[in-house]
């Protein structure tokens, strides 16, 4: 699998990540076009390249790259981005002198490198900093790159996740000679790239084609083309009718010559204008669905210039790879052959909705609220359950309960309640909670549940604002309570693994420990704070920035899930009397220093 940069390159990262370690050889090249050359000419398999960056936006030389080439997206990856400080072994922090990295990856740490104090140097590569480091032994000079870089050249993390903004993702595209042949059922995502004449309305008429099919769009995108280059991509469109194009057949999309009523240009009639754009168009559908295709033939009709770059599963998922022999193996756990699991969400509020838009893709979801949720769950894919009753006479895998922590109880008597309804008793069911205080959650399940449930607790430590770029590098607390059923709990527990997530196995009473003296601290000085009626101004800190962020994020849950974190944690209780404890001594220390 090419990638450019150094070993130990995020795109090394990415590559793993996504196609596991078994069988896959990442190969480095200096640059991306000496790593497209490779693919096109067969020297690799398979190439591994960024295409977008949620701080720092489109990588637009591969955009270009990928017109030069005939090559097909055959899979995405988003890749959560963390920056590591790393130096010789040995090296303490205090220590540091300098710190070398890729100018973007240095302007992503600005603020950490900031308050360690030391100079900072633009390298060619992040990698490539790991690399400068280990080879001259530089004493006192830290790098900023990926983990495996570490391994890679024999430094030593100092710090992890240092950079100044946790929605850092770059979205990795993964390249083959030909595109993939998708089984039924997948949900796929289409990417293309097409130019148009200079025509008032013609941009809206282009996309009306996808809007009058209720075609979803992932991205729009323009980029600026050399004139000469897009007249050479129009001549070459026109010259072979498009086949070029599709002339993969599993895309059973034709691809016309343009207008009949277009006039044939010769030299002496080309007025080239200054600017030229082509268009970069996402949506979610394959392009051969027939809604799809009608779509893309009438986009043809009135385009210069057409191109299908690529028609691939969504979100990570790996199909059609099969025909790379025994060279490329995909891992068991990224296949879709399994029959799905049923998941029922009991509580379908933001949080369970959150969760549904991920699992509806590997498991058959069903939901049931106290509200009327149905249209949205409808829209979600998601079957709507109108009572528990009807939920669990589903005969469910797992069941998740997503509910406040002061409903948690009386919800799981009710769940019991039905379960003996429906005469579900010994059925075998691993029953999942979400809440944020463990123990009474453990406990409840433990008293209440059937014997014949299996019980999984679980904190996901975060939501639909920290989560919507994707749950790389978020942490995930379990605690396996009680199994009879292993390998279903392995299963769930490894699907959060693959969404990304960082598996943390804890106790659920080492859990509620540390979260009073982080999560109950962290809402109560938000709290606090918040009844100062703090209020930005013209010279903020920086500092001062992030307690008014800290003040919005807290105050944006309810009391209610702040008075359960206090209630059903007696953690909590202790932290707040220390709380008061540090309060009073250090005002105290402030007005006898008046005396």
């Amino acid at each position: 699998v090419a990638f450019q940069g150094e070993k130990g390159a995020y795109s090394e990262a990415a590559t793993f990540e996504l196609l596991g370690r078994n069988a896959v050889r990442p190969v480095p090249y200096p640059s991306f076009d000496e790593a497209f050359q490779a693919l096109s000419t067969h020297s690799v398999d398979l190439l591994m390249v960024p295409i977008e960056n949620s701080l720092g936006g489109t990588i637009h030389a591969n955009c270009d790259l990928q017109l030069q080439h005939s090559l097909f997206i055959i899979a995405e990856h988003d890749f959560r981005v963390r920056h590591c400080l790393m130096a010789l072994p040995g090296t303490k922090k205090a220590d540091l002198t300098k710190i070398i990295s890729h100018p973007q990856a240095l302007a992503q740490c600005d603020s950490y490198i900031r308050n360690l104090g030391v100079v900072k140097e633009a390298a060619y590569d992040t990698a490539g900093s790991a690399k400068l480091i280990a080879d001259g032994k530089l004493v006192g000079v830290a790098a900023i790159c990926s983990e495996i870089a570490a391994r890679h050249y024999g430094l030593e993390i100092l710090d992890e996740g240092i950079e100044d903004d946790d929605g850092n993702f770059t979205r990795f595209l993964l390249l083959r000679n030909a595109p993939v042949r998708i089984p039924l059922g997948i949900k796929c995502k289409t990417s293309i790239v097409f130019s148009l004449e200079n025509q008032a309305g013609a941009l809206f008429k282009a996309l009306s084609v996808f809007a009058l099919r209720d075609i979803d769009l992932a991205k729009i995108e323009s980029r600026p083309c050399k004139p000469d280059v897009m007249d050479r991509l129009e001549r070459l469109f026109w010259g072979m009718s498009g086949n070029m194009l599709s002339s993969n057949r599993q895309f059973n999309v034709r691809v016309s010559a343009g207008p009949a009523h277009k006039k044939q240009r010769t030299d002496n009639e080309i007025v080239k204008p200054t600017y030229r754009y082509l268009f970069y168009v996402d949506f979610f559908a394959p392009a051969d669905e027939p809604n799809a295709a009608n779509a893309l033939k009438h986009l043809q009709e009135i385009t210069s210039f057409f191109r299908i770059l690529g028609s691939y599963p969504r979100g990570g998922t790996l199909a059609g790879l099969d025909n790379l022999g025994t060279k490329v193996v995909v891992p068991a756990s990224r296949t879709l052959v399994k029959p799905k699991r049923k998941v029922g969400i009991i509580g379908f509020g933001t949080f369970g909705q959150f969760l549904a838009k991920k699992m509806v893709s590997e498991f058959d979801v069903f939901a049931a609220s106290r509200d009327d949720y149905s249209t949205i769950a409808c829209e979600l894919g998601v079957s709507w359950c109108r009572s528990l009753d009807e939920l669990m006479q589903q005969r469910l895998d797992v069941l998740l309960i997503s509910v406040s922590i002061l409903s948690f109880e009386g919800m799981v008597r009710r769940v019991t309640s039905a379960i003996n309804n429906v005469g579900l008793s010994d059925h075998s069911m691993l029953v999942v909670d979400v809440c944020s205080v463990k123990v009474h959650a453990k406990n409840t399940m433990l008293a209440l549940l059937p014997a014949a449930c299996d019980i999984l607790c679980t904190h996901p430590m975060f939501g639909p604002q920290s989560g919507k770029h994707g749950w790389g590098g978020l942490p995930f607390v379990f605690e396996r309570v009680r199994l009879l059923d292993a390998p279903r709990c392995e299963e769930f527990l490894r699907w959060w693994s693959e969404q990304g997530c960082r598996m943390v196995d804890m106790s659920s009473e080492v859990h509620d420990e540390c979260a009073a003296g982080s999560q109950f601290v962290t809402h109560f000085t938000g709290r606090v704070l918040s009844r100062l009626d703090l209020r930005t101004g013209p010279i903020n800190t920086k500092g001062f920035d992030s307690i008014l962020q800290l003040v919005d994020n807290t105050c944006k849950d309810s009391f209610d899930l702040f008075f359960a974190l206090y209630k059903f944690n007696p953690n909590s209780a202790q932290q707040l009397q220390c709380l008061e404890a540090a309060m009073g001594d250090l005002c105290k220390e402030l007005r006898d220093g008046m005396k």
